[in-house]
């Protein structure tokens, strides 16, 4: 994974954050479970003078849906993110063209696991005009 240049954020970005650890006994980042994040502001940290990223990220509730948390990271724990370009070829291989048609395939009984296409939709990464 490729952490973010703290100096070329901005607020509004789309990133990766953290979000569980699952397996403490992996090294690394391998163990980790990801969420899409919006950053909200970028500064230094009060007590330990390194860079922070101040974002708010999606995590998952319940089926396709999601609730947002506000939470600050060191920016070395901030990754660049395909989650745009990944949403849209799936997207375009379900053959959804607007975010009307999207809310009526997650609607079905097979479908799971949209919450963070949902996320990148209500944020206006995706079918923004």
């Amino acid at each position: 994974m490729k952490a973010v240049d703290f100096n070329k954020l901005q607020a509004g970005d789309l990133v990766k954050v953290p979000r569980t650890q699952f397996a403490p006994m992996r090294w690394g980042w391998n163990g980790w479970l990801f969420s899409e994040a919006v950053v909200i502001r970028k500064g230094i940290g009060r007590k330990s003078k390194k860079n922070v990223v101040t974002v708010e990220m999606m995590i998952p509730t319940e089926r396709n849906s999601y609730k947002t948390v506000k939470d600050t990271f060191y920016a070395d724990c901030v990754f660049a993110t395909p989650a745009i370009n990944n949403a849209k070829n799936i997207l375009k291989r379900e053959e959804i063209e607007n975010a009307e048609d999207f809310y009526k395939f997650i609607e079905r009984d097979d479908v799971t696991g949209c919450d963070w296409i949902r996320f990148l939709i209500e944020k206006g990464f995706l079918f923004n005009k």
